[in-house]
């Protein structure tokens, strides 16, 4: 049986949803575990679900000239819509496990079909990709900070789960830093 309590509730900060389609929704959820550093979703793939992070830690990173390069961290009590899954073109994006996850995945196949009887699940869509704009904007803000410390403070201030949970290099990763840039930032220390 799938808890889906916190994905409702979650769902329902963004729009109040009507008894009908939360009993609907709750019937189309699927439960999917991933192992830490486990990708499910790779560059050029068509994403599937719409995800809320019941446990754990997901990274989205894109394909940089070395290595991947973070774009974003959610952590428990988040939504994940991954890129493409809307428009169904293919993902520009690897979403993986930081660490051991237990998702909870909305098919999106099955919101097209609730949403031929329930059009209010058409409105709960829209206001969701809005949503992921402005999150889209916030990571804009971070990156257009000139400084390392800059953007390493604003991080602090708004994102401080990065710091406590995420492994460092990563973090460096999604500062646009070198891990010995990240190290000394982490430290207190001048770069």
């Amino acid at each position: 049986m799938i808890d889906a309590v916190g994905f409702i509730q979650r769902l329902n900060r963004t729009k109040t949803l009507s008894l009908k389609l939360t009993n609907v929704l709750m019937e189309a959820f699927r439960t999917n575990r991933f192992e830490a550093q486990e990708t499910f979703l790779s560059p050029g793939n068509y994403a599937s679900s719409i995800y809320y992070i019941e446990n754990g830690l997901v990274r989205g990173a894109i394909e940089g000239s070395a290595e991947k390069i973070t774009t974003w961290f959610k952590q428990n009590g988040s939504l994940i819509i991954p890129q493409g899954l809307i428009n169904q073109q293919p993902s520009g994006e690897y979403i993986s496990a930081v660490t051991k996850t237990s998702l909870i995945a909305l098919p999106f196949k099955s919101l097209k079909t609730i949403g031929e009887t329930i059009p209010e699940v058409m409105e709960l869509l829209v206001l969701l990709v809005a949503e992921t704009a402005t999150e889209a904007q916030y990571r804009e803000k971070l990156l257009r900070l000139p400084a390392a410390k800059d953007r390493y403070n604003f991080l602090s201030e708004n994102e401080d789960f990065i710091l406590k949970r995420i492994p460092n290099y990563l973090a460096a990763s999604y500062l646009n830093v070198t891990k010995e840039t990240f190290s000394r930032l982490h430290k207190g220390l001048p770069y």
